[in-house]
């Protein structure tokens, strides 16, 4: 395993030292140029030294206007502010870019003259002409922007290179490095050939702007190829040669000027490999339906696109078109493919994906207030407003309906998976009050699967102890807790999303809150159970004496029956107050040896129906006592008002109920002209309490009173 982490390791490092060997290479050709020590920019409209050499500061002044250049061999030159153009793709036709080669060329030949005279205007328009000795290029001349292109293209470069070699048979890691490959093959020609003093010689620049245009094109292609195989395979593999086969007949057309134009040869086949890679990314959404890793992953990649895109033709429009601002080098653009670069490959890596609704949303509201600033902005500009009254309605306007906006798509998208808390508060108090761990179990299992919708809820086998994410965000663990064990949640809001790390301090909060209420039910019943204990204890102990008393002094007497009795309901009113669960096999004991003593005082047979083989059913206290009350009352009501020779008893504990049937032989009247007395309703509403009911019927010689009730 560590040989298969190193292999990676050491191969990015060698990538890494062989472009840091190409950037000082490509630093020596930039080196070799001849130099003059005069920067010179366009400045309205006119080209104006704004910096200079220490050794010539006091020759001539910054910010003089230059306006030809004369070579030791008669060679003179007017300088146009097309001359100090960064990029010849700033040009609409071929021609206006091959006038630009022929003086680029004439230029680089003069300045690799032993001596140029530079010849420079002042404010009142006086020429002056300076003696200048052409030298090699210094390193510190070298300026930030050249270096900033080098390390966008290799940076680019080797995050390519990092995710083809963590997923080489992945095909679209393959097309992402391809792109990587692309990207310093237009980055390090802009380098050389828009940093240049002056001038470069004329074929040089185009055969680098061509090298450009390869990249550029090379980069869409790959772009394009990255949608049509991830995160779903579209096409078959093969079928991707058709791109570079059909944009690069194209590159042809441009490269050797068969195209009509600039805009045919470089820029409309770029645009619609921009569009191509916004269809297939389209198809890809709708492919992707019901898989939420593949979607997030999908949206990393829409998104880092249309942050880096979107900011670079937002730089370009707003400084060309509207004139908001000034142009920055261009050399700086090429930072906002890294934006893409950096998105496309958090999503190859499945990195984090989970918290992506929450970034997209951050990122998507970013922009949106930017340009819902800059737009007002340039309109009321546009309308005749000064600059700061524009920016400060521009501002409040922006802000009157941007919030507000903000704090909606919030709801919509970020929130809208969270039920409100005062909503969850109930129910959690249900689930903490619930009487039995399975029914609690099986409450907090359907809570939880309403709160965040899954496609599936698996209780896991050994309690795990913190609520996190798993599975690249498929998947959210939640904690044991109490007496509830853990689950794995899998497939958030029916497998539309993903679970972020949002969703986990969620859960947690919720298995915190629920503890707590648990923990104050445990304390409560803690404190129910101490004070029935010491009731219990002071009835035995003072009452259970007292009635003990009375039952030997009135022993041998008829009062002594009614005194043992009373001792009986004492001790069944004591027993319910025990907390410890009754088997029913125990219970039916102890009642059957009370109804066989007392049938047998009244002189009567007992017939004890019971089944051999019991379920094994424990009788919380509460509910033995109140069984045992109904049984006692049945069998008192037989002997009392039948005066029966025989009671049967039928005992019948399947389908998770008891039904207890008592019938005797004694001579009652009609059951449908009986009137419910004290004892008969006391049987109803104990019952009722149990969630049971009495039935009484009817036969020839006999009657019969049967109770049911649900065990727990």
């Amino acid at each position: 395993m560590q040989q298969l982490v190193r292999r990676p390791a050491y191969a990015l490092l060698a990538l890494t030292l062989s472009c840091i060997a190409l950037a000082a290479c490509i630093a020596w050709i930039a080196l070799q140029q001849p130099w003059l020590g005069v920067q010179m920019a366009v400045v309205d409209d006119k080209v104006q030294v704004v910096q200079l050499a220490k050794p010539l500061a006091s020759q001539i002044p910054v910010g003089v206007e230059v306006r030809r250049l004369v070579s030791a061999s008669g060679l003179s030159q007017e300088l146009k502010t097309t001359d100090l153009i960064e990029e010849p793709d700033f040009f609409d036709t071929y021609s206006e870019m091959t006038e630009f080669f022929e003086r680029q060329s004439k230029f680089d030949t003069m300045l690799r003259d032993k001596q140029v005279s530079l010849i420079w205007a002042d404010a009142t328009g006086v020429e002056t002409q300076t003696e200048l000795t052409p030298k090699q290029r210094p390193l510190s001349s070298l300026p930030r922007v050249f270096w900033f292109q080098i390390f966008a293209g290799f940076f680019g470069f080797l995050i390519a290179s990092w995710i083809l070699l963590l997923r080489k048979d992945d095909w679209a890691a393959r097309m992402f490095w391809l792109s990587g490959l692309a990207f310093p093959l237009f980055t390090i020609p802009a380098a050389l050939y828009s940093t240049r003093e002056l001038a470069m010689h004329g074929e040089t620049i185009r055969w680098l702007a061509s090298l450009n245009h390869f990249g550029a094109n090379m980069f869409g292609c790959a772009l394009v190829a990255i949608f049509m195989t991830y995160p779903r395979k579209l096409v078959r593999p093969l079928h991707l040669l058709w791109l570079p086969a059909i944009f690069g007949v194209w590159l042809s057309a441009d490269v050797f000027r068969w195209a009509p134009d600039q805009d045919w040869g470089s820029r409309i086949p770029v645009t619609i490999e921009m569009l191509m890679a916004i269809v297939f990314a389209a198809v890809q959404w709708r492919k992707t339906r019901g898989q939420p890793l593949e979607r997030a992953a999908l949206r990393w990649f829409t998104l880092s696109t249309l942050i880096g895109s979107g900011l670079f033709i937002f730089i370009t429009f707003g400084s060309q078109v509207l004139g908001l601002f000034d142009m920055p080098q261009q050399g700086y653009a090429f930072g906002y493919f890294l934006i893409i670069y950096i998105g496309i490959a958090l999503g190859l890596r499945h990195y984090q994906l989970f918290d992506m609704d929450e970034w997209a949303y951050r990122g998507f509201m970013w922009v949106v207030g930017a340009i819902s600033v800059i737009a007002l902005d340039a309109l009321l500009l546009y309308f005749g407003l000064t600059e700061a009254t524009s920016l400060g309605f521009s501002l409040l306007i922006a802000g009157w309906l941007y919030f507000p906006l903000r704090q909606w798509m919030w709801q919509r998208i970020v929130k809208k998976y969270y039920p409100k808390l005062e909503t969850l508060l109930p129910e959690l108090s249900a689930i903490a009050f619930t009487a039995s761990n399975g029914e609690q179990k099986i409450h907090w299992e359907t809570f939880l699967m309403r709160v965040f919708d899954p496609l599936e809820l698996k209780q896991e086998e050994a309690p795990l102890p913190e609520c996190k994410v798993c599975e690249e965000g498929l998947a959210l663990q939640v904690a044991a807790f109490a007496t509830l064990p853990s689950y794995r949640l899998r497939y958030a809001g029916r497998g539309t999303r993903l679970f972020s790390t949002r969703d986990a301090e969620f859960a947690l909060a919720l298995s915190q809150l629920l503890q707590q209420v648990m923990g104050g039910r445990s304390s409560y019943e803690q404190g129910v159970a101490q004070e029935r204990l010491r009731i219990g204890r002071d009835l035995h102990d003072n009452i259970g004496a007292r009635l003990l008393k009375l039952i030997h002094h009135l022993r041998g007497t008829p009062d002594a029956d009614i005194a043992r009795d009373a001792m009986k309901d004492l001790r069944t009113a004591i027993a319910a107050m025990d907390s410890h669960p009754v088997p029913l096999l125990n219970a039916l004991g102890d009642w059957r040896a009370e109804a066989n003593s007392r049938c047998e005082a009244a002189g009567c047979k007992l017939n004890w129906l019971q089944p051999e083989i019991l379920s094994v059913v424990q009788l919380l206290p509460r509910t033995k006592a109140m069984l045992e009350s109904v049984l006692r009352e049945l069998v008192t009501n037989a002997l009392k008002h039948a005066n029966p020779d025989n009671i049967e008893i039928q005992i019948d504990a399947a389908t998770g109920q008891l039904q207890i049937s008592v019938t005797n032989d004694g001579n009652l009247s009609e059951t449908a002209t009986w009137k419910d007395g004290y004892g008969l309703r006391n049987i109803r509403g104990r019952m009722e309490e149990l969630g049971g009911s009495l039935a009484i019927t009817s036969f020839p010689g006999e009657v019969k009173l049967s109770i049911k009730a649900t065990l727990a």
